[in-house]
């Protein structure tokens, strides 16, 4: 073999695993979280159900999504109502964008 990297990462990550569970506590919870493995594995169902959100309450992910949609909303709600504002928002963009390029040069 001409690779050896792979084997000895592997079997490095394997001795230090045994050489962890000479802890008690870490020995009790390798087990534990096994069993629970092991449950969930037997009962795929539940696994599904523990991880669904039961709440009631939208996810975080639902609620930043929520969150983008309104102030993209609202920012078009401001462009289609109010064209000054917006040329006025791109003027200052293009000059702080200017100062920038300027401050660059220097």
């Amino acid at each position: 073999m001409k690779n050896k990297l792979i084997p000895a990462i592997l079997i490095g990550a394997g001795i230090g695993a045994l050489v962890s569970l000479i802890d008690k506590s870490t020995r009790q919870s390798v087990i534990s979280s096994g069993k629970d493995v092991s449950y969930y594995a037997k009962h795929p169902d539940e696994a599904k159900n523990k991880f669904q959100n039961t709440s009631g309450q939208p996810s975080k992910f639902e609620q930043l999504k929520d969150e983008v949609l309104f102030w993209k909303d609202t920012v078009e709600q401001i462009r289609r109502e109010n064209p000054e504002l917006e040329q006025s928002i791109m003027d200052a963009k293009d000059t702080f964008m200017n100062k920038r390029e300027q401050k660059k040069l220097k």
